[in-house]
């Protein structure tokens, strides 16, 4: 079994590697300053907000949340999601890079969608 961190570092590798995804990570969470007013919080992204955000050729806006076996979405992540397909885009809730490929309905190769053999 993989941790989130595998299998989200497996995702960026794969899909990275092609010409027609641009993708990116998402830190989110609240950060003080090491220096300065450190009762300042920044906040970097909305909660809820997945782990990874791309688009692909023609123009098609993606969000991947990666959960290991048994991670459960929390309600914001699920807010988000319905957001996101509301206005159109894909949401993908990964535990393998094979389900980021059947969510974005491509194969390794970029043809549609096949269940590697």
């Amino acid at each position: 079994m993989s941790s989130e961190a595998v299998i989200q570092q497996n995702i960026r590798l794969a899909l990275g590697m092609r010409d027609d995804i641009f993708m990116f990570r998402i830190n989110v969470g609240v950060f003080r300053p090491l220096h300065g007013d450190q009762r300042r919080a920044i906040r970097s992204a909305p909660d809820g907000t997945p782990d990874l955000i791309g688009v692909m050729q023609p123009g098609r806006a993606f969000a991947i949340e990666v959960k290991a076996a048994k991670g459960q979405q929390r309600e914001a992540q699920k807010n988000w999601q319905k957001a996101w397909e509301k206005r159109g885009g894909i949401y993908i809730l990964a535990r393998s890079v094979d389900d980021v490929y059947k969510g974005l309905d491509i194969s390794v190769d970029g043809d549609a969608y096949s269940p590697q053999q």
